[in-house]
């Protein structure tokens, strides 16, 4: 009888040491568990920059005139495919071309949509040919000083076409309206001329490196190099 109180004794403690155990147990398990599910709600996905690529004139206007075309012409009909290309590569941003069946001015002037549009965290680039006379391109900046974006595209225009003398790369202006929209809603904006459409010198260089100045566009514009 005595051996039997003990076994059951003994028998008893084991039980009591083995709910502690669990009871121990559970709640570092359910602890765990909630960290896993908070840090996996924490991990949101990282919003990439917004740069919209626009093409000059358009939809009725054609910009400038030389060596039998039209700057509205030459911007969609030539440049665009290659910038388009080369967007498409770009990983860390989004970078799209405003509807090339639209003039942005026109649209922003007359229809008070265009650059009224534009979602102020948007950086605006828009691209350009020279007239009526003259040689190399330049960058229209909004600041007094360029951007480290300025300063590259206009290291591309350099290198590919050369720069207007009377800028030395870059020129500001407060008196395209267009421009002023984005100006007074805060939008960032860089407005590059590639040259002279009426330059037969430059029109060569632009047409035959056009592949290689998209490319140094694209990669001025998102700060990422293209492989």
């Amino acid at each position: 009888m005595k051996r039997s109180k003990r076994f059951m004794l003994l028998f008893t403690a084991i039980l009591a040491l083995i709910a502690l155990s669990v009871a121990t147990i559970q709640p570092e398990t359910v602890t765990a568990s909630a960290t896993t599910t908070k840090k996996v709600k924490k991990a949101k996905k990282v919003k990439k920059h917004h740069y919209l690529l626009v093409m000059g004139h358009g939809a009725g206007d054609g910009g400038a005139r030389g060596n039998g075309t039209t700057e509205a012409t030459v911007m969609r009909k030539k440049l665009m495919p290659h910038l388009a290309k080369y967007a498409k590569q770009i990983k860390n941003s989004n970078v799209t071309i405003y509807n090339p069946k639209h003039n942005i001015v026109r649209d922003t002037l007359v229809f008070h949509k265009g650059s009224y549009k534009i979602k102020k965290s948007t950086t605006v680039i828009m691209f350009h040919l020279d007239a009526p006379s003259g040689h190399g391109g330049h960058v229209i900046i909004h600041k007094k000083h360029p951007t480290t974006r300025d300063k590259k595209l206009a290291k591309v225009i350099k290198k590919y076409v050369g720069l207007n003398p009377a800028y030395h790369g870059y020129s500001y202006r407060a008196n395209l309206r267009n421009c002023n929209v984005l100006r007074r809603r805060g939008i960032d904006y860089s407005l590059v001329e590639s040259g002279f459409i009426t330059n037969k010198s430059d029109y060569k260089h632009f047409n035959k490196n056009i592949d290689k100045i998209a490319k140094g566009y694209v990669e001025a514009i998102a700060n990422e190099k293209i492989k």
